[in-house]
């Protein structure tokens, strides 16, 4: 399949998710994740995943901004979530990364398992970061990257799935990031104006 055409990755759903989780301050040894308000994401095919790996690697030489969207693609976190691990959260030997979210906006801290056609972006990452900045730079990715991040996606034509042309908010064409947030708000406040409205009984 041409490299043109649009790769369309459910776990990117969640990559521009305005959640707060803060990194830990203390150590912190997550337990493996439970998957207690959300649902995994589902893994990659082995074809799907040669494809994301050729295309990342032919998009980008920045290994952060690589790892980033590799991590989303096993983890359906985002970017706020995402910026919430070190370089000493990536363990190679156990193939984990460690997410932090002390106050539960989403499944509290806990270790994702590292596919092994991810940890290629991870090991990279983890390197290049501690030998520029040190152990407590993020990894991943900072906050301030999402629009390099975001291009960076773009570039390797990669996306969350799309609104119905009928239902779009921008051009056709562009890529809409935040379709899962405008349905879950919209869901949110028809369930709100219901429960508003007077009973008739």
């Amino acid at each position: 399949m041409s490299a043109s055409r649009w790769l369309t990755l459910p776990a990117l759903d969640r990559l521009v998710s305005y959640d707060s989780p803060r990194p830990c301050a203390a150590p912190c040894t997550p337990p493996p994740i439970a998957w207690r308000h959300r649902p995994p994401p589902v893994p990659l095919t082995a074809h799907t995943a040669q494809r994301v790996a050729q295309r990342l690697h032919t998009a980008t030489a920045h290994p952060r901004l690589a790892a980033a969207l590799t991590a989303a693609l096993f983890t359906g976190a985002s970017l706020q979530q995402l910026a919430t691990a070190r370089p000493r959260d990536y363990d190679d030997a156990a193939a984990t990364l460690a997410l932090h979210d002390r106050v539960r906006y989403t499944d509290g801290c806990a270790a994702y398992p590292v596919p092994p056609w991810a940890g290629i972006f991870l090991r990279a990452a983890a390197c290049f970061t501690r030998f520029l900045a040190g152990e407590d730079q993020e990894l991943p990715a900072a906050p301030g990257d999402r629009g390099h991040l975001l291009h960076m996606a773009v570039t390797a034509r990669l996306r969350p799935p799309q609104p119905p042309t009928a239902r779009r908010k921008g051009p056709v064409g562009r890529v809409e990031w935040d379709w899962r947030e405008r349905q879950e708000a919209e869901r949110y406040e028809a369930i709100s104006a219901d429960r508003a409205r007077p009973s008739r009984r």
